[in-house]
């Protein structure tokens, strides 16, 4: 599983070749993924992030897209604001819903999202998330992954005593353990919980092949980390997240 906290892009000034007023290219850094950035009538996009200095990319993700198989989508990174030929050129595959590349990456100040989709049907693009930044892997997790999906609707009682219902969104929690990792590790692994803290929305990508989740957007759902030393030779530690996650 990778952590995609490190969000190294999140300051950079970005601009697109084309977007709409009220929906101006600003959104795709806005945390809320409602917040949707739009085209103007063009099935074609070219997003750039400038950092301002070189800055360290390995992995992306589109979230809440309207964009369709059959199209072509690249991040690619520059030390100049020039793509004749850019030092980091990536396909991103399609996914109707996050589409994440993770890949080699590099340390450059420049950084687009290149999107041709010619058979979208709503003869435009929008997008309400765009992440780009460097991931952590985290230590291998148990077999036993929790996924607990919730209800956020309220159930009332009239005084009559007739059931009736605040009809709200569902949302996921996803429960892992990982063990057998060093002091080293353990010390990364605060370091990325300290990063991240409680209440900021980040991706997860579960990419264990036997785990059907891909990536998500959520938050930490506790409010501490406990470590376990366990008595192995190497003094190995173990430890437990809960993620919730974050919907539209």
């Amino acid at each position: 599983m990778k952590l995609m906290a490190n969000e190294t892009c999140k300051d950079a000034t970005v601009t697109a070749n084309s977007a709409t007023v009220n929906y101006p290219v600003t959104n795709v850094l806005d945390s809320r993924l409602s917040r949707i950035f739009k085209t103007d009538a063009s099935t074609t996009a070219t997003i750039l992030f400038d950092a301002g200095s070189a800055v360290k990319v390995a992995a992306v993700t589109i979230a809440n897209h309207n964009m369709v198989t059959g199209g072509t989508y690249k991040v690619q990174g520059n030390a100049t604001n020039v793509w004749t030929s850019p030092t980091v050129d990536e396909t991103i595959t399609f996914a109707s819903g996050n589409m994440t590349k993770q890949f080699t990456g590099g340390t450059l100040r420049y950084w687009r999202i290149s999107i041709v989709n010619a058979t979208n049907p709503d003869g435009f693009i929008s997008i309400g998330r765009i992440w780009l930044g460097d991931s952590y892997t985290m230590p291998d997790i148990s077999p036993v992954v929790g996924h607990t999906v919730n209800s956020n609707s309220l159930k009332s009682i009239s005084v009559s005593g007739q059931s009736y219902l605040d009809k709200r969104y569902y949302s996921s929690v996803y429960s892992v353990k990982f063990r057998k990792f060093t002091q080293a590790v353990k010390a990364e692994i605060i370091a990325q919980f300290k990063l991240i803290d409680i209440g900021v929305p980040f991706f997860i990508t579960f990419d264990e092949p036997k785990l059907d989740f891909g990536t998500v957007y959520v938050t930490i759902d506790i409010d501490s980390m406990n470590f376990n030393i366990l008595r192995t030779i190497n003094r190995d530690y173990e430890t437990a997240l809960s993620f919730v996650e974050e919907v539209k």
